[in-house]
């Protein structure tokens, strides 16, 4: 099997739903022989780490000559040191978006050397399930580790001056991150915070769309929440009088058609950063997940000034 075709079936397995053995351990059933990836042990092992450095970057030594990484248990989630210790006989691990993905050779039940072992791959949760009654924007502050205050936007004035309501999902994306960046690939954009991030309003017509396009054959108004430096706009299409049911709609640049995802603004965010397969994925770009907010931005940028040109 090639390094693509690897890589493929890597990410179905990261597609799928997690596993889950009694309390919440993760499963381990991810048997790579079984699946027609490989035959082989500890060489073909070798080669997927190498394949899956490429993708999600450098790897972390889980278990080496049977010995499990202790410091494991310092992981969110499940107690992973705990299910492999006597089972790992050589590991590597990587967090993608919200999952743990560990590819290693785990020992048969009979066998205790690397001789017995079996190439595998192993999928765990990297945070809890999302406890019910919590909101996406809660779930991307816990993925990126985002822990200010809440902003206070002037809701009223921004639907004033648009002649539009706002999704309340987006508004809470808004009040809990403000305008800033996320991964530096996406530009969350907030009313009143810079002129820059001023929401804006697009015209487009119906052959602009990708299929299924909007059944409307007049004029379409989509407005921008999102952008980013290489001219990709993410925004909602204005069809509903009812701004909860606004669905997302994405393109590179102005030649390229838009593309419609029938979901919330912050869905949309946490598929980018936690879905390998989603059509506009970080997950297979960043290990981690940040965001860098524009008051960091502008703080950064005086540091550099004051440092790099002194004001005479």
């Amino acid at each position: 099997m090639d390094d693509a075709a690897f890589l493929t079936v890597i990410e179905d397995l990261l597609a799928r739903p997690l596993p889950v053995d009694g309390e919440g351990v993760p499963g381990l059933g991810y048997d790579l022989v079984d699946l027609g990836v490989c035959e082989g042990g500890p060489a073909f092992l070798h080669a997927g780490v190498a394949v899956l450095r490429s993708r999600f970057g450098a790897p972390r030594a889980v278990a080496v000559d049977g010995v499990t990484d202790p410091s494991l248990r310092d992981l969110p989630g499940p107690p992973l040191s705990d299910v492999l210790v006597g089972r790992a006989v050589e590991m590597y691990g990587w967090t993608v978006g919200r999952s743990w993905l560990g590819v290693g050779l785990l020992a048969d039940d009979d066998c205790a050397s690397g001789e017995g072992a079996r190439p595998a791959a192993v999928r765990a949760p990297l945070h809890p399930v999302r406890p019910a009654g919590s909101s996406w924007a809660e779930d991307l502050a816990a993925l990126t580790g985002w822990r200010r205050p809440p902003r206070i936007v002037d809701w009223e004035a921004a639907e004033r001056a648009l002649g539009l309501r706002l999704p309340d999902d987006y508004k809470q994306l808004a009040e809990v991150f403000g305008a800033g960046s996320f991964d530096d690939n996406l530009d969350l954009r907030v009313p009143g915070s810079r002129p820059e991030d001023d929401l804006d309003l697009i015209v487009a017509n119906r052959d602009e769309f990708a299929d299924p396009a909007p059944a409307d054959s007049g004029p379409l108004r989509l407005l921008e929440w999102a952008g980013n430096g290489a001219g990709y706009s993410f925004s909602w299409l204005v069809e509903d009088p009812d701004p909860q049911r606004w669905p997302v709609c994405v393109r590179i640049d102005a030649w390229d058609p838009w593309e419609r995802f029938d979901c919330s603004a912050t869905e949309f965010v946490l598929g980018m950063l936690t879905d390998p397969r989603h059509p506009y994925t970080l997950a297979r770009h960043f290990e981690t997940h940040w965001f860098t907010s524009v008051e960091d931005v502008e703080r950064a940028r005086e540091t550099f000034r004051d440092e790099y040109h002194p004001r005479f």
